[in-house]
């Protein structure tokens, strides 16, 4: 449907402007009247404009500042304002990059969508769980504990990833060092010996002619070199910008040993956290199923989901259709059918993310106790090796002088 750009006078003689979807310009000027307002004009706009806010704002914005955006906004609800006065509020304090969000989601509310609506134009940065959830508060006139629920699963989801990061960032600036100094190593420091080493002739021994061999090469074809490694990060990142090709790098990584543990502690704590979550925000189960799917990439466990999904709609009890799949973990599916028999599946699904994210920092802590001293031992290697190398062919010069 194509957007349309509007501007209206309120009741108490404000001026609002703002972008909707509609079939027609009749529809919006209906909207408009139908909120009480006096419509001044409404003209059709490019189907980008939408795509192009979303890009704009989301230059600025991180996701610890859209979670402050939240938070502030669950308190001012709290407060009493209105969703419009507190969205206004915030976009004339916070920074751009949630400015622009305010914005957008006071323009569409005025226009006449749900906030659950207005959210889910903005799939990049709010998962169609909190869409879902918001959409049960604003039923149920919860909005602002709906609010407060998002904001501590995404705190306790970005202290998570924080952890996952700083593991994987430690071993991947060992190698980058070493990579570093390894180039600088052909680049500038064996090139000085080099006239020493060609009078030597044949009598190099197999490690310093490698090397002086690669020195010279590098040398030789440096910008073809450099070449190459740009259009290796180039393409490397235009894979994993792909969600299908991220999906599949991810599943082949977590097939190693060591790494398979933490990723599975992981998988199963997300699922967990976010089905207890919608189910005690008011989403019925069905309906939290089917969102999950959305939550997880690999193929085999989305088909997992959905076999759930279907035959929980078809009447069958949800502890008894997980038992027969390998979505979660035997441990995970005691727990759940347990919150299930007793009618308390979101309080006992909560304990269970907690004691899988548990599990996953245990886990990450493990690995980077023998990954962070493995990095170290092969980059001491390389790098010793290269320097023997050359040490020994010193020593042969030496030794045919003497």
């Amino acid at each position: 449907m194509p957007n349309f750009r509007y501007r209206a006078v309120t009741q108490a003689g404000e001026v609002v402007v703002g972008e909707v979807e509609a079939p027609t310009r009749e529809e919006v000027l209906k909207r408009i009247e139908y909120l009480g307002h006096l419509p001044v004009d409404a003209e059709a706009v490019a189907n980008s404009t939408w795509g192009l806010a979303n890009a704009l704002w989301n230059k600025g914005a991180r996701p610890r500042d859209i979670t402050m955006f939240l938070r502030q906004l669950a308190v001012l609800v709290g407060a009493g304002l209105t969703l419009e006065a507190a969205l206004q509020t915030l976009a004339d304090d916070t920074s751009k990059g949630p400015d622009q969000f305010a914005t957008a989601l006071r323009s569409a509310i005025s226009a006449g969508d749900s906030f659950a609506d207005a959210l889910a134009r903005h799939p990049a940065i709010v998962e169609s769980a909190y869409v879902a959830m918001v959409r049960a508060g604003e039923a149920s006139g919860k909005l602002d504990a709906v609010l407060r629920a998002i904001v501590e699963d995404r705190v306790r989801r970005e202290l998570l990833a924080e952890r996952v990061g700083s593991a994987i960032r430690y071993p991947l600036f060992l190698v980058i060092s070493a990579v570093l100094v390894l180039f600088f190593f052909l680049i500038y420091v064996v090139p000085q010996f080099e006239p020493v080493f060609n009078d030597l002739g044949g009598k190099l021994n197999v490690g310093a002619a490698f090397v002086v061999s690669a020195s010279s090469w590098l040398n030789a074809n440096l910008d073809l070199f450099l070449g190459q490694c740009l259009a290796l990060v180039l393409g490397t990142w235009l894979v994993l910008r792909k969600g299908a090709w991220r999906d599949r790098v991810v599943a082949a990584m977590s097939a190693l040993p060591g790494i398979a543990g933490p990723v599975g502690d992981r998988r199963t704590a997300r699922i967990i956290g976010t089905l207890g979550l919608l189910i005690d925000n008011g989403v019925t189960l069905p309906t939290a199923l089917k969102i999950l799917r959305e939550v997880i990439t690999d193929p085999h466990y989305v088909a997992a989901v959905d076999g759930v999904h279907e035959q929980v709609r078809n009447g069958r009890r949800f502890a008894d259709a997980l038992a027969d799949t390998d979505l979660l973990p035997p441990l995970a599916t005691r727990m759940l059918r347990v919150g299930d028999e007793a009618s308390d599946l979101p309080s006992i699904a909560k304990h269970a993310a907690e004691l899988y994210e548990h599990r996953l920092a245990v886990g990450l802590d493990r690995l980077m106790g023998a990954v962070g001293p493995l990095t170290i031992i092969l980059v001491s290697t390389v790098i010793g090796g290269l320097i023997v190398s050359i040490m020994s062919a010193l020593l042969s010069i030496t030794e045919l002088a003497l």
